[in-house]
């Protein structure tokens, strides 16, 4: 296979995808303003391209010779710029498939209820007008962010807190979403149900409410765990598209948008989603072996 281009791969999801992809012997090269902590995440098992986004010199030398494209940067008001600059010089190396890690399914549908869910429904609408063979994952809410936090709060002694304690989530662990986006890198061709799709929905198997995550964390712990409704507070500084756009992820998970499941994980990987459950016991087991 020619090699593959991952962005973002210096984040908390694209390390994943990385370290999946050259577990399988898969020639990776990775796109990054962070060469250094590039090479201290993979040593020389990956090439570095050092670049950015808006330069296009740059995008050029870092997709050549590259036949599949892994899409994903961070939350930034410069998300639909980036992401499109890299799609079209993509397009023009001639890459075969692009693999879009987008927003999730209630931040983009409707349009108009948050900044980044546009931006991201920007970019999928500019790739189905490409030549490029592309696929959009819209994971729901990821374990490792907003959950790893609520663990992480209660472990130091503060109560499971939210806006809305009975707002369920489908939460999806981020190794789950790795691995469909490793899958639909390498499948030689993508399932014409998977192909038809204006974008895949990616959730865990069940909706976990607050509270009901409270009990599971109080449960593994053995000891009572407290839930709190508490609107979050917005600071002076909170001004930022960032920021500006976590407060609106918020408003929309306390509306209940995000308490869907869908099967798309276990029909790509053959296998179901990883659980709020196991992911509880693998964080605080993870917890007890640095304590230890």
């Amino acid at each position: 296979m020619s090699r593959i281009l991952v962005t973002g791969a210096t984040g908390r999801l694209g390390r994943l995808i990385v370290e999946r992809l050259v577990a399988q012997n898969r020639p990776v090269r990775i796109l990054t303003r962070r060469p250094e902590t590039a090479r201290n995440l993979f040593g020389a098992i990956v090439q570095i391209a050092a670049g950015e986004f808006a330069d296009r010199y740059s995008l050029d030398a870092a997709i050549r010779g590259v036949g599949r494209l892994l899409l994903l940067s961070p939350i930034s008001e410069r998300l639909a710029a980036d992401q499109i600059a890299v799609a079209n010089a993509a397009e023009a190396a001639g890459v075969q498939r692009i693999v879009k890690i987008s927003g999730s399914d209630w931040t983009i549908d409707p349009p108009g209820v948050s900044i980044s869910g546009d931006a991201h429904a920007a970019v999928e609408q500019h790739l189905r007008r490409l030549s490029i063979e592309s696929v959009s994952l819209r994971p729901n809410a990821w374990m490792q962010v907003s959950l790893a936090n609520t663990i992480k709060h209660v472990l130091a002694g503060n109560p499971v807190t939210a806006a809305n304690l009975d707002a369920g989530v489908g939460y999806i662990d981020a190794r789950d979403i790795a691995d469909v986006a490793v899958h639909l890198l390498l499948a030689d061709r993508i399932a014409d149900r998977i192909a038809d799709a204006d974008a895949l929905n990616l959730t865990g198997p069940d909706v976990r409410t607050p509270r009901q995550i409270a009990s599971l964390i109080a449960t593994a712990l053995g000891r009572r765990v407290t839930a709190i409704e508490k609107r979050p507070g917005i600071g002076p500084s909170d001004t930022g598209f960032e920021h500006r756009a976590v407060a609106q992820f918020a408003t929309l998970i306390a509306a209940g948008r995000a308490a869907v499941t869908t099967d798309l994980v276990a029909s790509i990987l053959g296998r179901p989603p990883r659980s709020v459950e196991a992911f509880v016991s693998d964080y605080l087991a993870a917890e007890a072996a640095l304590v230890g």
